[in-house]
């Protein structure tokens, strides 16, 4: 009897264990995205992602592509600013047409190797390179007395 007991206790550990994996090979289904924003919507969504980075100068933006498993949404797009005491770069990740994050650039957003374009951004006033630059103290010139 304990034989027989054994013997069915393997037999049905073995057969569940396959049928799980049988289960989640199957259940697996590409992942379902939401058409990219078009050219229009892109740019409404550099502006507020601009504007939630706080950067001033020229945006210029990646092109858009699909967010990895693991990353939140369904599109990401990086962003810069064109002005030179800028250097980050941010992901902006995207759902639905609307921003979800924007964040430094980590590892797996890959923004050190995308290539930046200008866009147009409407309703964003940021303020112009020039303006950001400060030109050093001038040196003041004493007089000392004999």
């Amino acid at each position: 009897m304990p034989v027989l007991f054994i013997l069915m206790v393997t037999l049905c550990l073995t057969v569940s264990g396959c049928a799980e994996f049988a289960a989640t090979t199957s259940a697996q289904q590409p992942r379902v995205e939401a058409p990219p924003p078009d050219e229009k919507k892109l740019a409404e969504l550099v502006g507020t992602a601009f504007k939630t980075a706080k950067l001033s100068g020229t945006p210029e933006v990646s092109p858009v592509h699909a967010t990895h498993h693991n990353q939140i949404g369904d599109w990401m797009v990086c962003i810069k600013s064109n002005a030179p005491d800028q250097t980050l770069k941010y992901a902006v990740l995207i759902k639905n047409n609307s921003v979800l994050e924007v964040r430094t650039l980590v590892a797996i957003d890959g923004c050190n190797n995308e290539t930046y374009r200008p866009i147009e951004i409407a309703n964003v006033q940021a303020a112009p390179v020039e303006n950001r630059v400060t030109a050093p103290a001038a040196a003041s010139r004493t007089r000392r007395g004999p």
